[in-house]
């Protein structure tokens, strides 16, 4: 009996981690799916970020990667169903926003946008989710094809 209880014990608290991965397998999937057909998947990122602290700054998952010069990339974001956050991806070089899936003026948040690359070298993805809010989400970066 005792063997049938830790067994029973241990299969309990390894199921959420299974069914978490999962979903995040699930998301990754269907965010590649959704980068479009002239696209070749790159990378992910999975964004998990907690709410920001009462008058803090709102967290950021940043991520730097090696771009080409006369590549286009397609950066593409989406928000896991339980995120009550909605994710945002904004392009750095150095500390020059290159472009983003939020307009601030229209406060509209785009699910991807393209950039071709002009020179090659290291860049900065920031991750975030609007207005600090905590949130799970994954970030794809894709080739869009000529």
């Amino acid at each position: 009996m005792k063997t049938f209880s830790i067994f029973f014990l241990a299969a309990l608290l390894t199921v959420p981690g299974k069914i978490f991965a999962q979903s995040e397998e699930k998301l990754v999937d269907d965010c590649v799916f959704n980068a479009g057909e002239n696209t070749t998947y790159l990378k992910d990122h999975i964004i998990k970020l907690p709410e920001v602290k009462q008058n803090g700054e709102p967290p950021i998952h940043k991520v730097t990667m090696v771009l080409i010069k006369n590549t286009r990339y397609r950066f593409s974001i989406c928000n896991s169903p339980n995120s009550d956050g909605k994710g945002i991806i904004q392009l750095y070089d150095h500390n020059r926003l290159l472009g983003g899936s939020y307009n601030p003026k229209t406060e509209k948040i785009y699910n991807s946008f393209d950039f071709p690359c002009k020179k090659t070298g290291q860049y900065n993805i920031w991750y975030l989710f609007k207005d600090g809010e905590k949130g799970l989400a994954v970030g794809i970066v894709s080739l869009v094809k000529k």
